[in-house]
């Protein structure tokens, strides 16, 4: 199949993938300017607008004999990033990549694809404002250190919900209520942050079966679980997983706004996506294509943004802000 067939073969089903998506065009051997002036062509070009957020996707499509080499993808990058406003970038391959194309397309953020396996699932996911159910919970069995052993809690309950009790005045408590209330509820913001950038990352999405699990270690003490014939049990630590992950569903978007210092150079794009009751989510992409994430309040008072969390794809750090009082918590 040539160049020219295998575009029209994208082209078509990306028509028929996103033909109910609003102000949106696909443009094939689609020539634009770049930095310079000088016009460059791209196979297939995709235009679309979220309220007022651009979204230009570029692919490059390649019907070579052998894997594409990594020359091939280094010369789609450099076009690119002499074109501005280009967020997302796919390359398309009848016969796969070696292995130093793949390792180079990870790094210059390149969605890489062949053309069998190309899909209206992948074309979807191309545009990145999605509404996201979060869901959280506690993975069972829980491994708990008890007189300085692991056990099994199965084995100690019986397969029951276990309570735990304690030698101060204080009334017992399923334990998965008493770890939810200890380790959910406090951490909840950081929690959904560390999912949203785990889910821009490709992670955190019930669909590809990737939840993403946050391991943690719970040291107790004056706290005990009743063994057979009732006998206490003293409780020392418990571990498991706190299990995240995403329904995902097209966004309700509230707005999207440039900041601009000049017309052609944004600073800075922010997307405020609704969250339902009276939350919404404030996701800011800066120049230089890093990602923070706020929490704000539909309730008409006016309060200092903190930033929650960061992401610099470039260096894949991730920096989440925690101003909460520490415990002797740990999440791994």
């Amino acid at each position: 199949m040539s160049d020219g067939k295998r575009i029209e073969k994208i082209v078509r089903l990306i028509q028929e993938s996103i033909k109910n998506v609003p102000n949106t065009e696909i443009f094939s051997n689609y020539k634009i300017p770049n930095t310079s002036g000088r016009k460059r062509e791209i196979d297939v070009f995709i235009k679309s607008q979220i309220n007022g957020l651009d979204i230009n996707i570029a692919i490059e499509c390649k019907d070579y004999k052998i894997a594409i080499p990594v020359d091939k993808i280094e010369a789609f990058n450099s076009k690119c990033q002499r074109i501005k406003g280009i967020s997302k970038k796919v390359f398309v391959s009848s016969n796969g990549y070696q292995a130093d194309s793949i390792e180079a397309a990870k790094y210059f953020d390149i969605e890489l694809y062949k053309l069998n396996e190309i899909s209206k699932e992948n074309i979807h996911q191309w545009f990145p404002i999605k509404e996201l159910k979060a869901n959280i919970k506690l993975q069972t069995p829980y491994k708990i250190q008890v007189q300085g052993s692991y056990v099994d809690i199965e084995a100690v309950s019986k397969g029951e919900e276990p309570i735990l009790n304690f030698y101060e005045n204080r009334s017992p408590i399923l334990l998965t209520v008493f770890l939810w209330n200890l380790l959910v509820v406090p951490h909840q913001n950081l929690i959904q942050n560390y999912m949203a950038l785990e889910f821009m990352k490709g992670n955190c999405r019930k669909e590809k079966g990737k939840h993403t699990h946050l391991p943690f270690k719970l040291n107790l003490t004056g706290a005990y679980i009743l063994g057979k014939d009732n006998k206490k049990l003293n409780v020392n630590k418990i571990e498991s997983d706190i299990v995240c992950w995403y329904d995902i569903k097209q966004a309700t978007i509230i707005e999207a706004m440039n900041y601009l210092k000049s017309e052609n150079n944004p600073d800075a794009t922010i997307v405020s996506v609704n969250l339902g009751k009276s939350d919404r989510a404030d996701i800011v992409f800066s120049k230089n294509n890093h990602l923070s994430f706020f929490n704000t309040k539909f309730d008409g008072k006016t309060s200092k943004m903190k930033v929650l969390a960061t992401y610099n794809p470039k260096t894949d750090e991730l920096k989440i802000e925690d101003n909460k009082k520490r415990t002797n918590i740990e999440l791994n």
